[in-house]
């Protein structure tokens, strides 16, 4: 049969050799990189794909958390020696005293500065009802009087 030749690698598109040990290489290259983001060995070589991308987009989560973090601490830094530096200044008047400390975290400050506009929010909103209901109710008793003197007379 004519028809009935072996098939090549060509007939099956697979990849050469080159392209393999190419794709080989790539793999053996990336393998530390992914065991420093905590994956094992077995995990990259014999799991999910999709968990090395997991892995990937886990790192760059802690990437920026800990970017954030590091910035966090300069705005501290920045801050304290701001806070000190009247009494750093050469020319600074005897009994010249630094600014105190921040009572608390910035991020605390700002959630307490958070809930107290809420809190602020929550009463000005209820003052509006009350108003609203002081107002619907001295329409109405008005009504009431005037409709007593109507029909008085």
């Amino acid at each position: 049969m004519e028809g009935s030749r072996p098939k090549s690698e060509e007939d099956f598109g697979t990849k050469s050799k080159v392209e393999s040990a190419s794709l080989t290489q790539t793999f053996e290259k990336l393998c530390p990189i992914y065991m420093s983001y905590g994956m094992s060995y077995d995990e990259f070589w014999y799991g999910s794909p999709y968990r090395a991308k997991f892995y990937r987009e886990a790192k760059e989560i802690s990437t920026k958390e800990k970017d954030t973090e590091f910035w966090m601490q300069g705005v501290y830094i920045y801050d304290a020696l701001c806070r000190v530096s009247p009494i750093l200044h050469a020319f600074s008047k005897s009994g010249t005293k630094p600014l105190p400390y921040v009572e608390m975290p910035y991020l605390s400050a700002k959630e307490e500065k958070e809930k107290q506009i809420s809190k602020e929010q929550q009463l000005e909103n209820e003052r509006l009802i009350a108003q609203l209901h002081f107002k619907k109710w001295a329409e109405a008793t008005a009504r009431h009087f005037e409709e007593k003197e109507v029909s008085n007379d």
